[in-house]
């Protein structure tokens, strides 16, 4: 179905192939997972198997990419799409409507597909997915992980022979993540579909025992089924030893009464009718590291917005870093308060990595030797030493990711706000954030700092975070130190939230 031919491609104006000597076969109807360090050229191969390169993007290409048969480079766009579709690492890509309806019949209405079977697919897509109860919404209002089941079902509507995935569930939280890996390989037994996932989530990929294509510096560095990998160990986003010294130390009370850098009180937020935050109240005190989780669209980003004063609550107040929250004190809090944003593209706004990097301490005149050095030093340690010059929008989204967070903590906050900041990283690099993490908290008894931060894998939890808040339907059902909430998630059924070997 896939054929490359010792494939290359070096993107207009860099200097290095994003692929090299890339060979390799994909048969109808396989189940396909690649992975590798981010950077590595995952997204490039999947663009290149979708004829989204050569003729499309300013570049040099070696070698040839066959789908079906036919040189992506030759056939008109519109038509390898009607055999190979493509799930983009971000979402908002793909949106060319308003409503979810609409946008799951898009393809199909420009293809000329009866208005019956595309009421029918439509249904059976948001049937799959899991978002019956989204058909009427507006997309604007949709969480980041009910955008990406929105965009994958609009794909699986289209009904194309193959289907590729650029880390569908980076914003997914891990019931959900569990169920579309679970449906992406009942299609591909039921109906043939031929399905390439690339995902750093691999320790739930192993039980549907895909073949693995790892990826390292643009060349396929291991090509082969995925139980039989020696690489699985060390790229299935495992924990480093020391868990159990980890989860020992989460739990360790804060010596003595800290600082209340964060006090929600009774906070309710209702947007076009519906109700995301219902009578939420919580503390957050100096050297607490809380993590955010629970179900797509039950009220996390929201909460953090309004923490930040970019959403008025209904009701209810709110202090953050001793200042009493409003929409007109939000460039106050930018002193005290670092930020990661769900979207990485929404908090790029220089024009090079290097500006992008010091954009905060230049704009709140922080800016010195030593906060340049810094910048140095992690821009060296995030893999981006040699992108200084290039656009933040040339980066891969886990580069983003890295490059959002490093843009965050230069002008040193008190409070850091992180919506899933450690999307399209592997363990390397989610170790890498949480020592910039930590590096601006301080550790132990001496932090001057907080954190929330929402995530979907709880063994970032379990190494990182002291507190679980667990939030669905916009109301908070779980508060507690790490070891006491998984316990209470595994007794509420959420063991998808509880890392592998606790529950």
């Amino acid at each position: 179905m896939i054929r490359f031919d010792q494939f290359g491609w070096q993107f207009g104006e860099a200097r290095q192939w994003a692929l090299r000597d890339v060979s390799l076969h994909i048969q109808g109807g396989e189940f396909v997972a690649v992975a590798g360090p981010s950077g590595s050229g995952k997204t490039t191969l999947a663009l290149a198997m979708c004829g989204l390169l050569v003729g499309r993007h300013a570049g040099v290409a070696a070698g040839s990419v066959r789908v079906n048969g036919a040189d992506v480079a030759t056939v008109p766009l519109h038509r390898t799409a009607q055999t190979i579709a493509l799930v983009q690492q971000n979402p908002e890509t793909h949106f060319a409507t308003l409503t979810v309806r609409d946008e799951l019949a898009f393809g199909m209405e420009n293809r000329c597909v009866d208005r019956a079977e595309i009421r029918t697919r439509s249904a059976e897509a948001m049937e799959l997915l899991g978002i019956t109860h989204l058909r009427e919404r507006s997309l604007a209002t949709l969480s980041g992980g009910e955008k990406q089941r929105v965009a994958v079902a609009s794909i699986v509507a289209g009904q194309p022979e193959v289907i590729v995935l650029d880390e569908p569930t980076a914003s997914l939280d891990p019931q959900a993540s569990r169920e579309l890996f679970h449906s992406l390989a009942d299609l591909c037994r039921r109906v043939g579909l031929t399905v390439v996932i690339i995902e750093h989530k691999l320790a739930q990929l192993l039980p549907l025992k895909p073949r693995l294509i790892y990826l390292e510096n643009g060349r396929v560095a291991e090509n082969s089924l995925f139980a039989e990998s020696s690489r699985l160990s060390a790229i299935s986003y495992q924990p480093s030893a020391g868990v159990a010294a980890a989860q020992k130390e989460t739990s360790a009370p804060q010596p003595g009464p800290a600082e209340v850098l964060v006090d929600a009180s009774r906070v309710t937020v209702e947007l076009d009718g519906r109700t995301i935050l219902n009578d939420i109240s919580l503390r957050v005190h100096r050297g607490e590291v809380v993590a955010v989780m629970g179900p797509n669209g039950g009220g996390k980003t929201t909460l953090l917005n309004c923490l930040l004063g970019l959403i008025e609550p209904t009701h209810g107040s709110i202090r953050v870093c001793d200042m009493s929250v409003t929409p007109g004190t939000v460039s106050q809090l930018a002193r005290q308060v670092g930020v990661v944003f769900q979207n990485a593209d929404h908090q790029l706004v220089a024009d090079s990595v290097w500006d992008e990097a010091l954009f905060a301490p230049r704009n709140l005149k922080t800016l010195a030797a030593a906060t340049e050095r810094e910048a140095d030093r992690l821009l060296e340690q995030a893999g981006l030493a040699d992108r200084k010059e290039d656009h933040p929008f040339r980066l891969s989204w886990g580069q983003k990711r890295r490059l959002n967070l490093i843009s965050a903590i230069l002008h040193r906050p008190r409070l850091l706000l992180l919506d899933e900041p450690f999307a399209g990283q592997d363990w390397e690099n989610a170790s890498f954030l949480l020592e910039v993490i930590a590096g601006v908290l301080g550790a132990g008894p001496t932090r001057n700092g907080a954190c929330l931060m929402i995530t979907h894998d709880p063994r970032i939890v379990l190494r990182s975070c002291s507190r679980v808040l667990f939030i669905a339907d916009g109301r908070i059902l779980v508060d507690a130190p790490v070891p006491q909430a998984f316990a209470r998630l595994l007794k509420m059924g959420h063991d998808a939230y509880v890392p592998a070997g606790k529950n």
